[in-house]
């Protein structure tokens, strides 16, 4: 049963995915063949094109982000363990680069480390956890013990399985139909702007329709515009609510999977994985401090690779399933309890 509902998701997501492009290329036939003739009498030369760059730039960060999160892996340990064994024929090492971060693995400030400009203002909590990122698998495997039920490997904390893709998933928030893969921990930025410009390509091109409404040109092609407008209409409102949920969600450093566990009681977990600022939570997604930059289109690295959470816990107390088993853990890090 769970392969047919996984074949059936996988076919049904192959045709969103050309669904979105179709639709994505109607639009564009529309505003050239329709609404830039219009453009020039109404804002003129100069103006009209402007209006038409803002556009060309939507839509050139909807599909970047699409593709991506389209293509990316969302990150898997089977996929984590296949990069070390490739970084250990190619560099002999497993071991990820560690960050160069100015603090102490007990929370201490490091004056003698020359920190990275990318890490620079974000609290200590983010710091500390970014210490464990040259920890691998098989460091994990010295002393986890949980494992996946379906795929029979070892499942470090804040990961999910997912029945389509059939595979665990780092910090897993759904599986997208649009884009036909996973949303986690190496994809969910590009998710994130995708939603996002989709939203605001959808409030531009229905503000483009609505300032020629009465034009002869527009009620020539009333069909096709008709169509567009209503469609935007209702991309504008569930889009907008649905990014609301996604940003907040994402703002508060939980994933959606973990905020329902949280809410519903299913996954009750007592380690806290979120930071206090909301901008350490985007970090942990976009691998950036700057907001710039996390609106930017960008195929920087994340910052974590998915397992930092899994040794953190463990040096706290706490056991594989989030509960304090050693109640004589760090107090300093005791507001990782909830």
């Amino acid at each position: 049963m769970s392969d047919c509902y996984s074949c059936f998701m996988q076919v049904l997501g192959s045709i969103l995915v050309v669904a979105v492009y179709a639709l994505l290329g109607t639009h564009i036939y529309a505003y050239f063949a329709v609404i830039a003739i219009v453009l020039k009498k109404r804002l003129g030369v100069f103006f009209g094109l402007v209006w038409i760059s803002i556009g060309l730039s939507l839509v050139y960060n909807i599909v970047f982000n699409h593709i991506w999160a389209w293509m990316i892996k969302p990150g898997s340990p089977k996929d984590l363990m296949a990069n070390e064994r490739l970084r250990l024929e190619v560099k002999n090492t497993e071991s990820r680069k560690a960050a160069k971060v100015a603090i102490n693995a007990d929370g201490s400030p490091n004056t003698q480390t020359q920190e990275d400009d990318r890490f620079e203002g974000l609290q200590k909590d983010v710091k500390r956890l970014m210490k464990y990122r040259t920890k691998t698998v098989g460091n994990l495997k010295g002393f986890w013990n949980r494992k996946c039920s379906t795929c029979n490997e070892v499942k470090p904390a804040r990961t999910h399985h997912c029945s389509v893709c059939q595979t665990c998933v780092f910090q897993m928030s759904h599986h997208c139909p649009f884009t036909n893969n996973c949303v986690g921990l190496e994809n969910q930025r590009f998710f994130l702007l995708f939603i996002l410009y989709t939203w605001l390509g959808s409030c531009y091109f229905l503000i483009s329709i609505v300032s020629m409404w009465h034009h002869h040109i527009y009620k020539e092609n009333q069909a096709l515009m008709s169509f567009l407008s209503i469609f935007d209409t209702l991309c504008v409102i569930s889009l907008f609510m649905y990014n609301v949920w996604s940003w907040v969600i994402a703002g508060s450093g939980l994933t959606t999977v973990e905020f329902i566990g949280r809410q519903t009681g299913y996954k009750t977990n007592y380690y806290d994985f979120t930071f206090s600022r909301i901008r350490d939570n985007l970090f942990k997604v976009f691998g950036t401090k700057s907001y710039f930059a996390l609106l930017s289109p960008s195929l920087r690295n994340n910052a974590f690779n998915g397992i930092e959470w899994s040794f953190q816990m463990k040096d706290l107390g706490f056991n594989e399933f989030g509960e304090l088993a050693n109640p004589g853990g760090n107090d300093e890090e005791s507001g990782a309890i909830n």
